[in-house]
């Protein structure tokens, strides 16, 4: 009570922060099975992997990949895992440890012959994958491992790999891995960010509320008792302390993908940012269409996308100088009297070509002119034709 009373402030902190730890540790205990709590950790040695598509090497310490076979390359191991139900995570050191989100794990269930599982690995800095969320693990598995999509030459080595249960230990490891989880860029990242793993059972934002709160209602029932006013700087103080410690976290993704987008793009052409970019398949699609297929004099394009409005506004600039316009319904009759070329990134419903009549269908009396001429997965490049008197 002495501590109390000379120190208030402090006191509220720790006392508040003492509170959060255990309500954590209960809401983890909680919500996970406490039965499951229980078991081993089975390391993995690196001797039980081996290289079956592409080409690496061995090193201490390391199993190296470095070279793609049809722009792939596979280690497995072949031994499996027999009672994969003990084991709810997979922890593993796979470096270089940035853009790990665009590998998958996969393995082959023996009940399941020739049906392969897969599952993207997360990016966080303790890398583990909660196997509770792989569709179909469960009993026997007969083999496991990474495939690698060949980057920019880019070389793997795999240092570490573990199969472990749910403990309580491990349940709060991968509850601080959440909150620490890295978050690459993305379409989403533009506007929004998750503060760690998008699926983490704690927020830490609801946390550093919760502890500001708690430490000022300390705070405030302390001074109450001493029958002294309240430090308007020590409540600011602590009003802020909690706005600081979700900033820093903020800023240390911040700083992490500063240095991504800086290993990502530095010193290279526009094209071949482009290329190393989120967009790198449709900027070579347009750029297939503008070389190969489009004439040299500026078009008219009218691009047509019922999913989505993103790659309807990034067409303009990849096809520039072209004069493009965004259309997010049917085609209209004036497009037949001013030519051009019609784009449709995704099926739009109820339009349909019809080969009978080469022409653009929809509705009752929808219809106009067009010849094929670019198919690909991403979109298919019509052109109109003038109609015939």
């Amino acid at each position: 009570m002495k501590y109390l009373r000379r120190f208030p402030m402090a006191s509220s902190l720790l006392l508040a922060l003492l509170v959060i730890i255990c309500a954590s540790l209960t809401v983890v205990y909680l919500r996970e099975a406490p039965a499951a709590f229980s078991g081993q950790s089975l390391q993995i040695p690196l001797e039980a992997f081996s290289i079956v598509k592409g080409s690496g090497k061995r090193q201490p310490g390391a199993l190296t990949v470095d070279g793609y076979t049809g722009g792939k390359a596979i280690i497995s191991n072949l031994q499996g895992l027999k009672s994969s139900a003990a084991y709810r995570y997979v922890r593993f050191r796979l470096t270089p440890d940035k853009l790990i989100d665009t590998l998958p794990l996969f393995f082959w269930r023996s009940a399941d012959t020739g049906k392969l599982h897969s599952m993207a690995l997360e990016e966080n800095l303790l890398d583990h994958i909660d196997l509770k969320q792989a569709e179909g693990w469960g009993g026997a598995i007969s083999e496991y491992g990474f495939i690698f999509t060949e980057s920019d030459g880019r070389s793997w080595h795999l240092q570490a790999f573990a199969f472990t249960p749910d403990t309580l230990t491990q349940a709060l490891l991968n509850t601080l891995s959440d909150w620490l989880e890295f978050e690459v860029w993305s379409q989403h990242s533009i506007n929004f960010i998750y503060g760690g793993a998008s699926d983490k059972q704690l927020s830490p934002v609801v946390l550093a509320g919760s502890w500001v709160l708690l430490t000022l209602l300390i705070y405030s029932l302390i001074m109450w008792r001493k029958r002294q006013s309240l430090s308007t700087r020590k409540v600011a103080a602590v009003l802020l302390s909690g706005w600081v410690l979700l900033d820093t976290r903020w800023l240390l993704n911040l700083y992490q993908q500063m240095w991504l987008t800086h290993d990502t793009y530095a010193g290279k052409s526009l094209s071949e940012q482009y290329q190393a970019g989120l967009d790198a398949e449709y900027y070579r699609f347009f750029e297939r269409i503008k070389k190969e297929v489009l004439p040299e004099a500026p078009q008219f394009i009218y691009v047509l996308d019922s999913r989505t409005a993103y790659f309807r506004a990034k067409t303009p600039w990849f096809l520039a100088p072209h004069n493009v316009f965004n259309v997010d319904s049917y085609p209209r009759p004036e497009y037949a009297k001013k030519g051009g070329f019609i784009l449709i990134l995704h099926p739009v419903p109820g339009l349909k070509y019809d080969p009978s009549t080469r022409s653009l269908r929809w509705g009752k009396k929808g219809n106009l002119p067009v010849s094929p001429v670019y198919l690909d997965p991403l979109g298919t490049l019509y052109q109109i034709r003038p109609p015939v008197n």
